[in-house]
């Protein structure tokens, strides 16, 4: 037997176990792509009912939203009117309550005075 056919037989070999190893990756790639469109098939027939959830959520948000701009806009003006008032009472209380108490303390000097000449008269 010549070296020529021996190489002949090992290439040989070597091609089948190649063809082999092909075959058996094709089928893995087979198996693998059918998976794949089986997960692609079920994702496109519920991705519209997600996608309606998705959409009723976000509109219930942006009502929700929309309540809340309204609360903040109404405390804002509570606020306003609150601030208005509490500056009114002030005015209206704190102006007379300090002429009370400077006419208090006038009244209180102008008594202690004359308490004070009737004893030492």
């Amino acid at each position: 037997m010549s070296w020529y056919l021996v190489l002949q037989v090992f290439v040989t070999i070597g091609l089948l176990a190649l063809i082999g190893s092909m075959i058996y990756v094709l089928i893995q790639l087979r198996r693998t792509l059918s998976t794949l469109d089986e997960t692609l098939r079920n994702v496109n027939r519920e991705l519209p009912s997600i996608l309606m959830k998705l959409q009723l959520t976000l509109d219930g948000v942006n009502s929700e939203l929309g309540r809340v701009e309204d609360i903040v806009s109404s405390f804002h003006e509570v606020s306003n009117k609150v601030q208005t008032t509490t500056s009114l009472v002030q005015r209206a209380v704190a102006s007379p309550v300090i002429r009370l108490v400077g006419l208090a303390a006038g009244a209180r000097t102008t008594l202690a005075n004359l308490v004070g000449r009737k004893d030492g008269s």
